[in-house]
């Protein structure tokens, strides 16, 4: 599964800005005065004259150049990536100043890969899920048109975190919108769980026939392997169920209220 590093994928060039051109102080006593030729213009500033647009100097500019944004987005990304296991919300911090000094100097990617060290500084903080799955959300966007891969794996945790929080409708929108990704970044049994969690989420919200499709797709994924024949019996077993109740709902309705009564 491709987890995206902290640093950046390329190297990002360091331009050095150009020292500004001394300009002389008019109230420097020590300057050199300048001088008046005896036949020359009379004094503009006696007479009241304006100088031309092209003879008056720019004004300076107080935007940093490009090359100052992009040194300190690398630094401000380097500092946060040591941080993310010990102070992940100073990092989180860092890292969203980084991106704010990238915009518009760094590459997709790079600030692609900026909003996914978010996403892990989030996660490392307790009690943040729902700013977790906004940020999941987030990265998602980011990686759109880069990494088909990161956009799934982003929004599958946007998914799950919606999914522990019983948000089951939003939870299936995702969870069905990043499992018809051809590129997973997972192994076969993990995508079985994910189909199961996407089953789930359609029978709370009374989508048997989807649900069963879900459960049968998962069981397809471990079909043949061994060492996850449990796992297939139970996705195999959670279709055969949802396929009953989208024919009879109301016997299911029963026979939930029946087995809680007997817990």
């Amino acid at each position: 599964m491709p987890c995206p590093s902290g640093e950046f994928a390329d190297e990002i060039p360091v331009d050095q800005p150009s020292a500004p051109a001394a300009q002389r102080d008019p109230h420097d006593r020590d300057a050199e005065p300048a001088e008046f030729p005896d036949a020359g213009p009379p004094d503009r500033e006696r007479s009241g004259s304006v100088p031309a647009a092209s003879e008056c100097p720019a004004p300076a500019s107080d935007e940093p150049a490009p090359g100052d944004l992009r040194l300190r987005a690398r630094e401000l990304t380097e500092a946060a990536t040591a941080l993310l296991g010990t102070s992940p919300a100073v990092a989180e911090r860092m890292l969203l100043q980084a991106l704010h000094c990238g915009t518009g100097v760094l590459s997709g990617e790079q600030r692609a890969r900026l909003y996914s060290l978010v996403v892990t500084a989030v996660a490392n903080q307790p009690g943040r899920e729902h700013d977790l799955a906004a940020a999941a959300a987030a990265a998602a966007a980011s990686w759109t048109g880069i990494s088909a891969a990161d956009v799934a794996h982003h929004t599958l945790l946007a998914a799950r975190v919606h999914y522990r929080r019983g948000h089951h409708r939003r939870a299936a929108t995702l969870y069905a919108q990043a499992l018809g990704c051809d590129a997973l970044p997972y192994p076969p049994e993990e995508i079985a769980v994910l189909y199961e969690q996407l089953g789930r989420c359609l029978e709370q919200c009374h989508r048997h026939r989807a649900a069963a499709r879900a459960y049968t797709a998962g069981a397809a994924a471990v079909a043949g392997r061994p060492q996850w024949d449990e796992l297939h019996r139970d996705l195999i077993e959670a279709a055969t169920r949802s396929r009953r109740a989208a024919r009879n709902p109301a016997a299911m309705v029963r026979a939930y209220l029946s087995a809680r009564r007997a817990r």
